[in-house]
């Protein structure tokens, strides 16, 4: 069963597979899950008042123009598409697991971060010479360790200061996403929503044009909180199709 829709005053399309198809490509790409999708609309009326009776009645009513705004929050995205869509760069590089490796340091400075050049570390000791042979210094009190990212902290206060020291540590394997760029703010996109809801009857809504944008700074972004965004932007029309089509269109699985 298909169900047109040419306005109403809010149309919540919900969770699913979002597929993005970006202006001038010919198919659909995955684009992520999303938590949410809503459509709501602006409707521009022209009106008539008959002033003939004792009391002002309208005669005539006239649609002058219906316009569309959509907002997507995701939950699980492909940065690749996200990329694509918006003429970036994402590349991965893949980490592999490994043991017993070491970093020097040279004259430890107060609160300087050093990075290990791995992610995802673990077993981290630092150690330092005492003048007479080689000790482990304390973390949580002479150094700090962000396991996540693979960097060491010294204390300002710690026995560090001044010293040269080794760090040994193993790493997890682990596939690293970057973005090193996001050109466009927007892009003109179709918008296919496959909804499988554990109650009720699966189906597909589909908005031909939209005039999609990211929404918030992605320089400052990691590649984890880039998997939840949210989108805007506007639902334009499509005369190419019949009245009552132009928006959109959801199909629901008998």
């Amino acid at each position: 069963m298909a169900v047109n829709r040419n306005f109403a005053d809010n149309y919540y399309i919900g969770g699913g597979e979002l597929y993005i198809k970006i202006k001038g490509e010919e198919n659909f790409r995955y684009f992520g899950q999303t938590e949410s999708a809503s459509v709501s609309f602006n409707v521009e009326k022209v009106e008539h008042k008959n002033s003939e009776g004792a009391i002002l009645t309208t005669d005539l009513e006239v649609t002058k123009a219906v316009s569309a705004e959509i907002s997507i929050q995701t939950a699980d995205l492909n940065p690749t598409t996200l990329a694509l869509a918006f003429s970036g760069e994402y590349n991965e590089v893949k980490q592999t697991s490994a043991t017993g490796l070491e970093v020097d340091i040279t004259g430890a400075a107060a609160g300087a971060v050093y990075e290990l050049g791995k992610r995802k570390v673990k077993n981290v000791t630092v150690t330092y010479n005492n003048g007479s042979e080689d000790v482990a210094a304390e973390e949580g009190v002479d150094y700090s360790v962000d396991y996540e990212f693979g960097m060491v902290e010294i204390a300002k206060d710690g026995v560090l200061v001044g010293k040269d020291a080794k760090v040994t540590f193993d790493c997890d394997a682990v596939t690293i996403g970057t973005f090193t760029s996001l050109n466009k703010t927007s892009q003109e996109v179709a918008l296919r929503f496959i909804s499988k809801p554990l109650h009720g009857k699966p189906s597909k809504t589909e908005i031909f044009r939209a005039n999609l944008s990211l929404d918030g700074d992605f320089t400052l972004k990691s590649a984890e909180d880039i998997q939840k965004i949210t989108l805007k932007g506007k639902v334009l029309k499509d005369t190419t199709r019949p009245e009552g089509q132009q928006f959109l269109v959801k199909e629901v699985l008998a």
